[in-house]
């Protein structure tokens, strides 16, 4: 049980990590490029290696169905096979760079410092390791918080990195909520930058704690939300407008940066994308994440499942119900909220 051996860190943690981290830092950026490709490269392999236990966690921690699960595993897999390329390409030696007058010109890459790497629940290993393994990659040490919801998935993934041969002082495990463990981090004047996937009111809170500091600059890296919209004119292959709805619309439940929010039909082809797309969702298996059958799990909390519901009751309210799925049996835990559509 992972899950029940995740504890949270304290102030005083976070501010040793950081000083071992500051510390150990010269020392990794003057690992070759290729080293830390090497170690990136191993821990892609045990990530695949490792697929069925990030499946259960993820089924059980995050509520992701196994399709889910699987693309973001073999993105988790991109990711470092990515970042080990460019550890290895631009990280390895110097380039020549023209000497117009005789002279020798190189430029040389290095780490900035310390990074804190705050990630997100609805991908907790993709965009947990892909923050993580460009860091590192890129000669830097590392300090990783995860989202408060889903810390054993990251735990796993942080002791694959270390079995991969990324030292313990380069890369340090700091779960814990926001409000402590992010908070503490983003204020600290050691910190050199700072990579976030979250909300844009984090991001402002976070900008403005690295603005206060009486240090240098930190770089920022912010992935925010958004409302996505997909405009459909009559030139569309309506079978294609309906798979990628359906991809875009209800795969993660929902729960991404990237999901499909508004629709635009042209109304040459609204009724015949609409009743398409009505019976596509007749097909849909709503229920327990860990089985095969299940298309969409429950969204992450209660707190989210609340949210959506009073949207939907706005739309209940100002919009015609195109379409709406029943909810799984009573019996089946979690926060469920059915797929809906509404002209």
């Amino acid at each position: 049980d992972v899950i029940g051996h995740v504890r949270e860190a304290t102030v005083g943690e976070v501010d040793q990590a950081i000083a071992v981290a500051r510390s150990f830092q010269p020392e990794w950026d003057r690992l070759r490029g290729a080293r830390r490709a090497g170690i990136l490269e191993r821990a892609a392999d045990l990530v695949e290696a490792n697929t069925a236990e990030f499946m259960a966690l993820a089924a059980r921690e995050a509520g992701k169905t196994p399709h889910d699960t699987v693309a973001e595993i073999r993105e988790t897999v991109g990711f470092l096979r990515y970042y080990a390329l460019q550890a290895r390409q631009r990280f390895e030696l110097p380039t020549r760079l023209p000497g117009p007058t005789g002279e020798t010109n190189e430029l040389s890459l290095h780490g900035k410092g310390v990074f804190a790497c705050i990630s997100p629940w609805n991908f907790p290993l993709a965009i947990f390791t892909g923050q993580v393994s460009a860091a590192l990659a890129a000669g830097n040490t590392v300090l990783a918080k995860p989202a408060d919801q889903t810390p054993a998935i990251a735990a796993l993934a942080v002791r694959l990195l270390h079995e991969a041969g990324v030292p313990r002082e380069a890369l340090q495990f700091l779960p814990g909520r926001g409000s402590v463990v992010g908070a503490r981090l983003t204020a600290d004047p050691r910190i050199a930058g700072v990579a976030l996937t979250g909300s844009m009111d984090t991001a402002h809170v976070i900008n403005r704690a690295l603005a206060a500091r009486d240090a240098p600059l930190a770089a920022f890296i912010a992935e925010t939300g958004g409302q996505n919209a997909m405009i459909v004119d009559s030139s569309a292959l309506v079978e294609q407008v309906v798979l990628d709805v359906m991809q875009s619309a209800f795969n993660s439940a929902g729960q991404r940066c990237s999901a499909l929010r508004v629709l635009f039909l042209q109304n040459d082809i609204a009724p015949r994308v609409l009743k398409m797309l009505t019976g596509a969702m007749e097909q849909l298996q709503i229920g327990n994440p860990a089985l095969i059958a299940t298309d969409v799990g429950p969204v992450i909390t209660a707190t989210a499942q609340r949210d959506l519901l009073s949207h939907v009751s706005r739309l209940q309210k100002t919009a015609k119900p195109v379409f709406e799925m029943n909810l799984p049996a009573a019996d089946v835990a979690g926060h469920f909220v059915a797929p809906m559509v509404y002209e």
